[in-house]
Order: C-alpha cells, then sequence, then structure tokens
C-alpha cells in the first residue's frame, strides 16, 4: 500500500487505507450466539457503519466461508488471499467472493516429477479427509501410475474431532510400520492434519516430507512444522522479486503499525535465521560456529511467500481496478458527485505487477503455475536454513519440465546419499524379477535365471534364452561361445 500510495501514476490525489480487523468473526459468533432462534436477520446494512470499497479474507479459508454472507447483504466484494479452495469457488454460492490463488493443475506432476528424479518408487502419502486433499490424491494416483510409482501406505486424517483422537496411534503406525522413506504431504492445512505434524515433532520421525508451500511455516516453538533430519522438499509458486521488498523489512519498525496484532511478536518469531553464504565444501562438515554466525547474520526468508504474494498482487489489482473506474467517471464527475464508489470490473482486469509478473484476475484464462523447489533443513532448537534446488515448469518440454540442481544438492542435503526410497532393492544382472502376489508393481523378488539364460541390465522382468551355439557364464550376465 506505501508502495501504491507513493506512485503517482496509479491513484493519484487518493491514498488507500487498511482497518486490520481481528475480532469480526469473533463479534458475528457472539450475534448468533446471543439471539433468539425467532430473530430474522435484516438484509441491509446502516449507513452510519463504515462500509468498506473491498475486504480480504484469509488465510484461513472456513474464516472466509463464514463471514461471505455477511459481506453479500452489503454487496462488498471479497478478495481471498489464501491457497485456492475448490469450494470456495462456487459462484452460486460465494457470487462477490474471488480467489487470488492460482489452482494447483500441475503439482502432482510436479512431485512425482521430483520423486522420480531422485528415483523413489516407493512413498507414502498423507492427506485431510476433504476436497483438497482427496482431489490431489486422485490426481497424484494418475500421475503414479504412468511413471511406475507405488504408494507404500495412504492416510487420511479425518475432519471428525471425536474420531481424529482414536486415530491418533494409528495414524503414527501407518509411517513407522512402512518401509517408505518418503511421504507426500497435501491437503487443508487449518485441518487435524497440522495438528498431527505438531504432535510428531517429538517424535523420532526418520522421514523425508515433500509438501507445498503452506506447509513451510513456523510454529510457536520457531521449528518448522514439517520438521525432518533428512530435511524437507517444498514446492512453492514461481514468482519474480519483488523490488523494495528487502529494504523494507530491513528498515520497517513494528512501532509505525497498528497494535491490534502483534507485530512485534511476528517479528520475533520470523526473523531469528538466515541463509548461508561461507566457502564449506560441505553443510555437515561445517564447524557450529560457523553455522550459528549465519543463522544470526541477516533476517531469514526476505523473500515473499506464497501467501505474501498473493495479498501483494491482490491490493495492487484493486488500485488498478479503482484507477479504471475513476477515469471512466471524470466525464460524469458531477453526475457522481458525493456517492461512495463502487465496481466489479476488477474481476476481469490484468496487469504487469512491479516485479514483472503478469496478473490475470480472469480465473479461467490463468496460466499455469510453475514452481520453485525448496530444500528447508532444521537447527534444533529455533533456527533453519531454506534455499532454493530447483523448478518445475509445465511449459517445457517432458525431458525438460524439471530443473534440479545436483550442486546445491550435494552441498546441503546429502540426499543423495541416502538409500532410495524403494519397496525392493534393484535385481542385479544374472536375475530376473518376480512379482510378490497381492503387492504392488514396486515390489518383487529377485530370482536367478534359469539355466543357459541370461540378464545383462538391472531390473529385466525375463531373462534371455542363450543360442544354441552358446552358453551362460557363471554370472548368467552374457552368453560364450562353445
Amino acid at each position: 500500500m506505501e508502495e501504491i500510495n507513493r506512485n503517482p501514476h496509479i491513484l493519484p490525489n487518493i491514498s488507500l487505507l487498511v482497518d486490520i480487523n481481528c475480532g469480526l468473526l469473533d463479534g458475528h459468533i457472539e450475534t448468533v450466539l446471543s439471539s433468539r432462534r425467532s430473530d430474522n436477520f435484516p438484509n441491509y446494512y446502516c449507513t452510519k457503519q463504515r462500509r468498506y470499497l473491498i475486504v480480504f479474507t484469509g488465510p484461513l479459508w472456513r474464516i472466509s466461508a463464514i463471514l461471505a454472507p455477511l459481506l453479500y447483504i452489503s454487496r462488498t466484494p471479497e478478495l481471498y488471499y489464501g491457497h485456492f479452495q475448490s469450494l470456495l469457488s462456487v459462484h452460486e454460492q460465494f457470487p462477490d467472493l474471488y480467489q487470488i490463488a492460482p489452482k494447483d493443475i500441475s503439482l502432482p506432476l510436479a512431485i512425482v516429477s521430483l520423486v522420480v528424479y531422485f528415483r523413489w518408487n516407493w512413498v507414502g502419502v498423507v492427506i485431510s479427509d476433504e476436497d483438497r486433499g482427496i482431489q490431489f490424491l486422485s490426481e497424484l494416483r494418475g500421475e503414479m501410475q504412468r511413471n511406475i510409482v507405488c504408494l507404500a501406505f495412504v492416510t487420511i486424517i479425518t475432519t471428525d474431532s471425536m474420531l481424529y483422537f482414536k486415530m491418533l496411534s494409528k495414524y503414527y503406525n501407518q509411517i513407522m510400520m512402512s518401509s517408505a522413506k518418503v511421504v507426500i504431504v497435501n491437503g487443508d492445512k487449518e485441518s487435524h492434519l497440522k495438528f498431527n505434524f505438531i504432535l510428531w515433532q517429538s517424535l523420532d520421525i526418520q522421514r523425508i516430507w515433500v509438501s507445498v508451500s503452506q506447509f513451510d511455516m513456523i510454529t510457536l516453538k520457531g521449528d518448522f512444522l514439517l520438521n525432518s533430519p533428512h530435511g524437507t522438499l517444498i514446492f512453492s509458486h514461481q514468482h519474480s522479486e519483488i523490488s523494495g521488498f528487502k529494504q523494507f523489512l530491513q528498515t520497517v519498525h513494528p512501532l509505525n503499525y497498528s497494535n491490534e496484532i502483534s507485530v512485534a511478536k511476528l517479528w520475533w518469531t520470523y526473523f531469528k535465521c538466515s541463509l548461508p553464504s561461507s566457502n564449506c565444501n560441505k553443510l555437515k562438515n561445517c564447524p557450529t560456529e560457523i553455522v550459528l554466525k549465519w543463522l544470526f547474520r541477516t533476517p531469514f526468508e526476505m523473500s515473499m511467500s506464497d501467501t505474501t504474494y498473493n495479498v501483494y498482487n491482490a491490493i495492487f489489482a484493486v488500485a488498478h481496478s479503482l484507477h479504471e473506474v475513476l477515469l471512466q467517471q471524470v466525464d460524469t464527475w458531477s453526475e457522481n458527485a458525493g456517492k461512495e464508489l463502487e465496481f466489479d470490473s476488477w474481476k476481469n482486469i490484468q496487469f504487469i505487477n512491479p516485479a514483472g509478473d503478469l496478473v490475470n484476475m480472469n480465473q479461467k484464462a490463468k496460466l499455469d503455475i510453475e514452481y520453485d523447489i525448496f530444500y528447508i533443513m532444521d537447527f534444533p532448537p529455533n533456527f533453519g536454513l531454506k534455499m532454493k534446488i530447483g523448478k518445475f515448469s509445465r511449459h517445457f518440454p517432458d525431458y525438460q519440465q524439471l530443473y534440479i540442481s545436483n550442486e546445491m544438492i550435494d552441498w546441503a542435503t546429502g540426499i543423495g546419499q541416502i538409500s532410495p526410497s524403494v519397496c525392493s532393492r534393484p535385481c542385479s544382472p544374472g536375475f530376473r524379477k518376480s512379482p510378490q502376489q497381492g503387492k504392488a508393481v514396486c515390489c518383487f523378488d529377485c530370482n536367478p535365471c534359469p539355466e543357459n539364460e541370461i540378464s545383462n541390465m538391472t531390473n529385466m522382468d525375463e531373462c534371455v534364452k542363450c543360442p544354441y551355439d552358446q552358453y551362460a557364464n557363471t554370472y548368467q550376465t552374457h552368453c560364450l561361445k562353445r
């Protein structure tokens, strides 16, 4: 907003103001609880009440859904800046609500591409039992089948509170009893799924988590939600760096803003870590004192998160749309003098934001999302390291869609040295795969080739019989002339 208010080309002589209201939902609940069932809620609002040009809601989609009917009464547009939710896109139910975030159409393919890259074919999945998680699982299964990747287990976290606490031990055992070393996590972050990982933080779950940016968050303790001794791989929407944002964070002070939210607490929680910049050849070989210097040197994660970037684009969308409305009213300003501004054209506007990215508010015309891939490592008790190791774009040919920096991975993660997450070890030359009855195609036994037959490649389904004038060598990997 400060950036817009300083710009003479957008809304000249007009300043945008924001009212941060943390108790709006609590007030609504209190009103509902104190009202008798026979009371009828009026379909009007008082003219003396403050009316907002537009309301931003998020990042919790359920709160946005509850507030939507209240905003509909006053015909106040609602912009939801959290991660895309299919339920909120039903126009008949939420006619004045618009989602800034794009739908993650390519996410299942992107994750499976990463899994295939690391030669993992035996992975677990943890999702929440709601539309977002179930749809993701369905699309993920399809991509896995096409790439011969198998599901070791699927844990579906119930949304029923009573049932959830009965299932806690089962959820834990599904992960611990499985031989899969890699677990994919997706679904509604604000469901019991989040609580599950908070409980699991104190347990020694030796797994590699693969997830999305909404699970890249810090708990009250300061740790990452998906912590792991092997690190966590996070997919985040790709966007350009906002010029001046780092400087803003470095110079801004909590006292300059509202006391309604605990800015000082957020300050302490989020800006305690930093990115490394040293000549250590391997992270694990770096002295502890050097690592600690990295962690205290500069503010951590000074680039925008997906949610923050959604807020940024949402405010610029309103500014551009309002600017267009004012231009259209110039010729008829006397007719509209004294009237409140009303507009609904923001849903069709598109513009280039200050970062150089195209923002298209037409949901149907939005381009497919590209992803940055980050690696996160915890440094207990309250520090972390986050770095970009690759990207995924569906705009390129199949063999170029995924790019991974092996140099960054080798320096920081050590994932290359971790044994692959597979159901069965590869069958060496001289052996053939024998399917295990009733199990996935990724699970098999390795049986020696029959007499005078060979296999000269890894994981061959069948052995090849030597010609009549040849015989198999001792290791049954080559045919020799008699």
